[in-house]
């Protein structure tokens, strides 16, 4: 079994501007253990653990859901914190732009996955980048303006995760390009 999660990658000047919104934010507040540039991504669908030969068929299947979906136009704009700022688990940096299409996008890709025996998410999707992750929900200070920055989002990542001490790491499975009818 390996612990997988599609999502969208993030381009380097996205990361690099989150980084230094956090280096900021990580002055006032201790206690959030903050995500490092190359972590980070936007999540369509956490898969969890799934058996190794469902990769290839469920990466084609992937591949059909990007087929039909052009490439996304977004913008990171915004911080907040999931359930609250006052006890928040997560920090998250908030996105603007083409968020209706990435609602449909992260639905089909649930739907793609319950295909496989992946329990479809119960919760709405909520397009965010999480940026921070809190063991103990404390008050967090997100006083910090976030430049607005858009990029486009053009493929799904199949991702598998792996838990260290050092912290996840990520590695590549397959990628779906958004849009790509082939020739």
């Amino acid at each position: 079994m390996i612990r997988t999660f599609a999502a969208i990658d993030l381009p380097e000047e996205i990361k690099a501007d989150l980084a230094f919104v956090i280096a900021d934010l990580s002055r006032k507040n201790d206690r959030v253990r903050w995500v490092k540039p190359a972590g980070m991504h936007l999540t369509l669908k956490f898969l969890g653990d799934i058996p190794e030969q469902v990769v290839v068929p469920l990466s084609a299947e992937l591949g059909a859901v990007a087929r039909d979906f052009a490439p996304l136009s977004l913008a990171v704009e915004g911080l907040g914190a999931f359930p609250n700022p006052r006890r928040p688990r997560v920090v998250w940096a908030g996105l603007s732009g083409d968020l209706e299409p990435l609602r449909k996008l992260a639905s089909r890709v649930d739907k793609a996955c319950a295909s496989f025996g992946i329990k479809p998410e119960k919760r709405p999707f909520q397009a965010h980048i999480t940026i921070g992750r809190l063991k103990i929900p404390t008050v967090v200070d997100l006083n910090k303006e976030l430049r607005k920055k858009g990029f486009s989002a053009t493929e799904i990542v199949l991702y598998q995760s792996e838990l260290l001490p050092s912290g996840a790491r990520y590695t590549v499975l397959n990628r779906s390009i958004l849009g790509y009818k082939g020739e």
